[in-house]
């Protein structure tokens, strides 16, 4: 019992700094929850890039853009205000560049996200099943240009919800979300998906991902009187990230992901670096 109780409360971390990977487009959640009056902050360095991306359903490259490095800090937390219900916040900084001719770059706050996430149902014994139920917002925490090749977000305001589903067996665990973006302005609205499979030995957590963002209409980069928050942006990417255990209180994580697909996004990938601290 005491093995399986340690064995959660990582992977609680591990997921925890996962979220502070997430792209702008989405929050991901899990099935983990924290208990009452306690909770975990994590702080994360992300580095990804691409000098390709999708203008519509075709891949391209355009000199004005050039090759697209971006540095994003993020702060994630959760805290528990009953053993039920989590709250989890996240803001992040977004440094990002373009080195073609047009000279893009823009460093600013992006957006905050705030969601509140309720503990629906519990079931089983050998295998036990979560179902979360997920609520929030999401909205620009500065005054950045959100209409150019180049920027750090889509300055919108939305609504967020959320229905995640977690197994769990032992040391493994798998976790699939489904959710629903009511986006503000004229970004179209959005549906994520966001699985996960993992595996804890030890003091180390390995767990695979796929996350997939779906618009429901909207433009294509080049049509006539196109905004880039408008864009019918989605794409599918993949990544492998691991959790070590430091003691009861820290934790180091480490991701790395590429995208499979997309459409009016850029072919992305990177790496990210994660600290986490309990309380």
């Amino acid at each position: 019992m005491k093995r399986r109780i340690a064995v959660e409360r990582w992977l609680r971390c591990l997921v925890l700094c996962a979220g502070a990977f997430s792209t702008a487009a989405a929050i991901d959640l899990d099935g983990f929850m924290r208990s009452k009056g306690h909770g975990d902050v994590a702080f994360s360095l992300t580095s990804e890039g691409y000098d390709e991306f999708w203008a519509g359903e075709s891949k391209v490259s355009d000199p004005g853009v050039g090759d697209v490095e971006t540095q994003t800090v993020s702060l994630w937390m959760a805290y528990g205000i009953t053993d039920d219900c989590t709250v989890v916040a996240t803001v992040p900084w977004v440094d990002t560049e373009g080195d073609g001719l047009a000279g893009f770059e823009e460093k600013d706050l992006q957006d905050l996200t705030i969601v509140g996430k309720y503990r629906l149902a519990s079931f089983g014994s050998s295998i036990r099943g979560q179902l979360i139920g997920g609520i929030g917002i999401r909205t620009i925490a500065s005054n950045y240009e959100a209409n150019a090749p180049v920027d750090v977000g889509d300055g919108t305001a939305d609504w967020l919800v959320r229905l995640v589903y977690l197994l769990q067996r032992g040391r493994f665990y798998a976790s699939q979300q489904v959710g629903f973006d009511l986006r503000g302005g004229d970004a179209p609205d959005g549906y994520p998906l966001y699985t996960e499979i993992g595996y804890t030995r030890g003091r180390t957590t390995l767990t695979g991902l796929i996350q997939i963002l779906r618009a429901e209409s909207g433009t294509d980069i080049g049509d006539p009187g196109f905004t880039f928050p408008s864009n019918e942006e989605e794409y599918e990417r993949v990544g492998l990230k691991a959790f070590i255990r430091l003691n009861d209180v820290y934790g180091l994580s480490a991701m790395a992901f590429a995208t499979r697909d997309g459409r009016n996004t850029g072919d992305t990938a990177g790496l990210s670096l994660g600290l986490n601290f309990s309380f």
